[in-house]
């Protein structure tokens, strides 16, 4: 007999490839989406390779002045706590990519305060260097968890 269309996968053959010992010695499987997983790659390439990302979020960057809603650029820029580290990475006009490192500081010589606000949470950043910036996170878990690592590893307001 000769059959002209390749044997169909059933569902026992599926089950079966899933189980293979390739893709059990392989590890866990990454349950992160590959836009995440990307977006880490581009950010620890433009922190530096030595540097361990601990928590990242996307956060509106701006001085800390009067006016500021109204008078500061209003991007959505990558925060990122290192090891030892917080950096601030600006996004591209267009394609909305980490671009280039803006702010980078040593968190032993940061005072980061938690202000209230109705919606998400706002980082004010004190820098012996420079003036305060603040950070505005929105309200998911992600930008939860980066705000309650970086005021654990900052000093807080006296």
């Amino acid at each position: 007999m000769d059959q002209t269309t390749p044997d169909r996968a059933t569902p026992e053959r599926i089950g079966e490839s899933a189980t293979t010992p390739a893709a059990a010695a392989s590890g866990p499987a990454d349950t992160r989406s590959a836009r995440v997983r990307k977006t880490e790659a581009r950010l620890r390439a433009k922190v530096g390779t030595d540097a361990e990302l601990v928590a990242w979020t996307r956060g509106w960057v701006s001085r800390a002045r009067r006016l500021h809603r109204l008078l500061a650029a209003r991007t959505l820029d990558f925060a990122v706590v290192t090891g030892d580290s917080l950096v601030i990475v600006s996004i591209g006009f267009f394609s909305r990519r980490p671009r280039r490192v803006v702010y980078s500081s040593e968190l032993q010589a940061l005072v980061v305060s938690d202000d209230p606000v109705p919606k998400g949470r706002r980082l004010r950043v004190h820098s012996p260097a420079g003036s305060a910036l603040w950070i505005e996170l929105r309200g998911d878990a992600q930008a939860a968890a980066f705000a309650d690592m970086l005021v654990a590893r900052t000093r807080r307001e006296p």
